[in-house]
């Protein structure tokens, strides 16, 4: 039985990219595997740990006789990356992607790609705050949603490889258009992000003199974990889908406004309202 892609190449060996190329490996979908990338060391770094079979620096190299490439890059540079790699990669290779954002990528890439139909877009709803081929692992895409956002002009052959292959390494896969995508994630993603930079940057405009930040517990820590990933990473995300984001980050100061007005009235009553109804909304998550 032959695998599901025979070369397949990573562009970017960190978290995301290198964990789905642990996990293709193991899995048995994946014959050889590809890292490219621009730094040297970064590549060093993933062969030496096993995360990739081979690294090259040279994208028309790397992508000689692939069936695969998947963009594992900041959500700024895949457009132009799966641009320059189309030039070296077989017509029927899929090329495919893990950015949180899909709306103008897609766009852009439906327009200027010579074959757009073998795109899929993807998004894999998993990470951490940690980069680098370090942090990569097996398990990250275990029972979590991976996101396809095909068009009318995708290839049902491509859509259903890629399929295959996040159900294979345990994602549980969904389909939306890439403007439900970003609508969805500007929610669930991108807003949680906006406001644990925002609760930090808020500590340290409350405690100038860092007389209280060591006695940050579980709450605070846990709340704002993520403000310590790549502010460049995020700082793209933001742009790419600023419209979607700043109607979310509207709907959430909305939110602030009621409870702010509620303490400053005394409407202790209507807060607990406001709080139980949240309360069980956030335990409905849970349960799903």
């Amino acid at each position: 039985m032959g695998f599901l892609f025979e070369r397949v190449v990573i562009a970017g060996v960190g978290l995301i990219g290198g964990s789905l190329a642990m996990a293709g490996k193991k899995h048995g979908l994946f014959g050889k595997t590809v890292g490219f990338g621009r730094t040297r060391r970064t590549l060093d770094k993933a062969l030496e740990l096993g995360v990739v079979d081979e690294v090259c620096d040279d994208i028309s190299t790397a992508c000689a006789g692939a069936d695969l490439f998947f963009a594992a890059s900041p959500v700024e540079s895949i457009v132009p990356l799966c641009l320059k790699a189309a030039h070296s990669l077989p017509p029927d290779c899929v090329i495919t992607d893990g950015g949180s954002v899909k709306g103008k990528m897609t766009a852009e890439l439906t327009e200027k790609l010579v074959n757009p139909s073998r795109f899929v877009g993807g998004h894999p709803i998993a990470g951490t705050e940690k980069s680098g081929p370090e942090s990569a692992f097996l398990t990250l895409y275990e029972n979590r949603y991976t996101i396809l956002t095909p068009t009318s002009i995708t290839s049902s052959e491509a859509i259903r490889k890629v399929r295959a292959m996040w159900e294979g390494v345990g994602s549980k896969v969904v389909e939306m258009t890439p403007q439900e995508h970003d609508r969805a994630l500007a929610v669930i993603s991108h807003l949680p992000h906006v406001a644990a930079y925002a609760l930090v940057e808020t500590l340290v405009a409350l405690d100038p003199d860092k007389a209280f930040r060591g006695f940050a517990a579980g709450g605070f820590r846990d709340t704002t974990r993520i403000a310590a990933s790549h502010p460049e990473m995020w700082r793209d995300i933001f742009s790419m889908n600023a419209g979607e984001v700043v109607n979310a980050i509207r709907e959430y100061e909305k939110s602030l406004a009621g409870m702010r007005k509620a303490i400053e009235e005394g409407d202790f009553a209507g807060l607990t309202k406001r709080l139980e109804k949240a309360r069980q909304a956030r335990i409905e998550i849970d349960q799903r």
